[in-house]
């Protein structure tokens, strides 16, 4: 099926790339089905397009990728909603903030958005206690040189 995407244009996506949101996102409760596009050559980064509005694209990484250690619990009422049978069926997506200076990009680990890879529903998840922020800076060695005054 054809697509109008914010960045790419037209484009071609197949049914099973469609991931579902049932309840939508947080402020995008409407916008229910989306897809994720590789943005760059080495699949760090990805967009995440809405099928419902070209102008909604996230742009969201792996976030084990900068934070290996990153971890999150989700509990019953999610995984039944996801029809989650085990950790396998989930895949993780942080949604960036990128400024003008793209080394200040930050994530969003406090509400990473959870797929279930296996039935390709999906929800953004907000735990009730947890240590992370929504600004997580995804290069926290450059950030603090940049802000010390190196590195320009």
């Amino acid at each position: 099926m054809e697509i109008q995407t914010k960045y790419m244009g037209t484009i071609e996506v197949e049914e099973k790339q469609i991931i579902r949101f049932p309840q939508g996102l947080p402020a995008f409760e409407d916008q229910q089905q989306f897809v994720f596009l590789p943005f760059d050559e080495d699949g760090t980064f990805f967009y995440m397009q809405s099928l419902q509005n070209e102008q909604l694209c996230l742009i969201v990484c792996n976030p084990f990728q900068f934070f290996p250690d990153y971890q999150i619990d989700l509990g019953e009422q999610e995984c039944k909603l996801l029809e989650v049978n085990g950790p396998e069926d989930v895949a993780l997506m942080a949604i960036l903030t990128i400024p003008e200076d793209f080394r200040h990009t930050t994530a969003n680990l406090l509400a990473p958005v959870v797929v279930n890879t296996r039935t390709n529903l999906g929800l953004q998840f907000i735990p009730t206690d947890s240590d992370y922020t929504t600004k997580e800076y995804i290069f926290p060695g450059i950030h603090k040189n940049v802000a010390a005054g190196e590195g320009k």
